[in-house]
C-alpha cells in the first residue's frame, strides 16, 4: 500500500511543481514593455500609437515604455492641473519628466517627459525609456502631450497574484501587427498625396489621427525661371507643424524670413505653419523663383527624419 501511494506521489509531483511554479509566476512582480510609436524603414511614416494600447498587469508590476520612432512622444497620466491642451514648448509640465516612478491611483500626475530614440537640438533632455510601477489596482489611462487624444493608452492593474491574460510575446505580436497596419496606411496617404501633387503644387506632409508622413510630396521639383511653387499643408488632418526653409536656418526657426516673391537664393523660411483649421493662416507658402539654380530646402522640425527636398530652376 505504501509503495502504491509513493508511486502516485511520484506521478503527481511534476504537476504539483508546475502548479506551484505558475502560482509563483503570477505573484512575483514583473516588468512589461510597451512600444512608443513606430516608423517605416525610411523614417518617412511615423505612427501615433502605443504598442499595445491596452495592457493588463498586477499591482506591484512595472511598465517600461520604449521609444520606437524619431517623432517625439510622451507617456503622460494627466490630472486637472496638467491638462492636455495644445502642445506648447513653453509649458514645462508637457516636456519635463516627473520625479516619482510609482503611481498608486488613477488621477495622479506622472509623465515621462519627451521620449525619442536619442536627444536632439529641440529636445536635448529626451529619454529613450520610461519606467512606472503601479502600486494598486485600477484603470490608468494615459496619452501623449504632443499628439493628444489621437495617441492614448491604458494600463489595467489587477490584484497581485491574478493570472495574466497575455504574455509579453502576445503583447509584442499585437504591437507589431498594429504598427505594420498603421505604416501601410501611411504609405497609402503618401501615394494619394503624390497623385494629387505636381511640380508647382507640393504637399507639405500628409497626416491623419493615426500616422504622419514627414516628407515633401514630391521632394524633387523642376521648374523654369519665373515659376512659382506653392507648398500646401492641406493633406494634414492633424495639427502637425512644418516649415519650408531654404538656406541657413534663421535665428528664430519659428518665424518667417526672406522674400518669397523674388527668391534668388539665400535665407528664406515660411516659419512654422499649420494645416487649415488648426491654426492661424496661412497654411500655404508660395515661392517665386527668379534665378536659375538648385535650391535645397528642409522642414526644420523634421529634417532629421529625412524631410528635405530641392527645387531645380532651369
Amino acid at each position: 500500500m505504501f509503495l502504491a501511494v509513493f508511486a502516485l506521489l511520484l506521478v503527481a509531483m511534476p504537476v504539483l511543481l508546475t502548479s506551484n511554479a505558475h502560482a509563483a509566476s503570477t505573484t512575483k512582480a514583473r516588468t512589461w514593455k510597451v512600444m512608443v510609436g513606430a516608423e517605416s524603414s525610411s523614417g518617412a511614416v511615423q505612427t501615433m500609437a502605443y504598442g499595445p494600447k491596452k495592457i493588463w498587469v498586477n499591482a506591484g508590476d512595472t511598465v517600461r515604455w520604449v521609444a520606437k520612432s524619431m517623432e517625439p512622444h510622451t507617456v503622460s497620466f494627466i490630472d486637472a492641473e496638467h491638462p492636455a491642451v495644445p502642445f506648447d514648448l513653453a509649458i514645462t509640465y508637457m516636456t519635463a519628466q516627473t520625479s516619482k516612478h510609482t503611481i498608486s491611483k488613477p488621477g495622479q500626475f506622472r509623465s515621462s517627459g519627451i521620449m525619442a530614440p536619442e536627444p536632439d537640438a529641440l529636445f536635448p533632455d529626451a529619454v529613450r525609456t520610461y519606467d512606472l510601477t503601479f502600486k494598486k489596482p485600477g484603470k490608468y489611462p494615459y496619452l501623449c502631450y504632443l499628439h493628444g487624444k489621437a495617441m492614448s493608452g491604458v494600463v489595467k492593474v489587477r490584484k497581485a497574484g491574478t493570472p495574466y491574460p497575455h504574455t509579453q510575446a502576445d503583447y509584442n505580436a499585437m504591437a507589431t501587427e498594429a504598427s505594420n497596419a498603421d505604416i501601410e496606411h501611411g504609405l497609402d496617404l503618401w501615394a494619394d498625396a503624390l497623385g494629387a501633387a505636381d511640380s508647382h503644387h507640393v504637399y507639405v506632409g500628409a497626416a491623419d489621427m493615426t500616422v504622419m508622413v514627414n516628407r515633401f510630396i514630391p521632394g524633387n521639383i523642376v521648374v523654369k525661371v519665373g515659376d512659382s511653387v506653392t507648398f500646401d499643408m492641406a493633406r494634414n488632418a492633424f495639427p502637425v507643424p512644418h516649415t519650408i526653409t531654404f538656406g541657413p536656418p534663421p535665428a528664430n526657426p519659428l518665424a518667417p524670413t526672406g522674400d518669397p516673391k523674388n527668391f534668388q537664393g539665400g535665407a528664406l523660411s515660411s516659419g512654422v505653419i499649420l494645416p487649415p483649421g488648426f491654426g492661424p493662416p496661412p497654411s500655404t507658402f508660395t515661392v517665386k523663383f527668379t534665378k536659375a539654380g538648385t535650391y535645397p530646402f528642409v522642414c526644420l522640425l523634421h529634417a532629421g527624419m529625412g524631410m528635405v527636398g530641392q527645387v531645380v530652376v532651369q
